[in-house]
């Protein structure tokens, strides 16, 4: 009886331990940056940057994300915080994966477990573990000529509105700024067969006082 005490408290006690340094390796290095949106994980990230480098992002529109807002040649203003919006060529078309509940479930320890998923509450952040991420992600990157990284967004969403932070960043370059689209199709974290990466749209602004 006092053992199996002994492992009930030491599994939760180890496992928030694995779950810290896992999570910390999981995070690309020098991409620390990065904002996670929607239910992409950094475990997709890590696949998507993997891919990108092994082969230069495909060309193909039906594919790729394409920039709608704003409007290219769009004077920007600094004062006034916009939202970027995109969509996907003919894959916005296709139907929905399945939903979760008919993906094949992963093997689950409940008993011991429980009391720590209860104990960790909800997943901390958008790109903290969990499930293991599956549909169409778009890398979208903001740059100057001097700074090629003035904010990184990996998201599963097809908009992104720049925090007050950001934006401040952004604005602050006092130089056109480019907004890169590259997208992905993912299953399970990892590029789905001719998933891509695919190149998408390249759009600059200047931003106005």
């Amino acid at each position: 009886m006092k053992n199996l005490l002994h492992i009930a408290i030491l599994i939760p006690i180890a496992s928030i331990s694995l779950y810290a340094c896992d999570h910390e390796e999981s995070v690309p290095a020098g991409y620390e940056d990065v904002v996670y949106s929607g239910t992409t994980t950094d475990e997709a990230l890590a696949a998507f940057l993997t891919a990108a480098e092994a082969n230069p992002p495909a060309n193909v529109p039906s594919q790729a994300p394409g920039l709608l807002s704003p409007p290219a040649g769009t004077m920007l203003s600094a004062s006034t915080i916009p939202t970027f919006s995109w969509a996907v060529g003919a894959s916005s078309r296709l139907a929905p994966p399945a939903p979760p509940s008919l993906l094949p479930a992963e093997p689950r320890a409940e008993p011991l477990l429980a009391p720590l998923a209860a104990l960790l509450g909800p997943v901390r952040a958008a790109h903290a573990h969990g499930t293991p991420f599956t549909g169409y992600a778009t890398w979208l990157v903001v740059s100057s000529d001097a700074d090629p990284k003035l904010a990184r967004v990996f998201t599963s969403e097809s908009s992104w509105k720049p925090t007050d932070a950001i934006w401040a960043r952004i604005s602050a370059a006092k130089a056109p700024i480019t907004v890169e689209l590259q997208g992905a199709q993912l299953v399970d974290n990892r590029i789905d067969m001719d998933g891509g990466p695919f190149q998408g749209s390249k759009t600059t602004f200047t931003i106005t006082p």
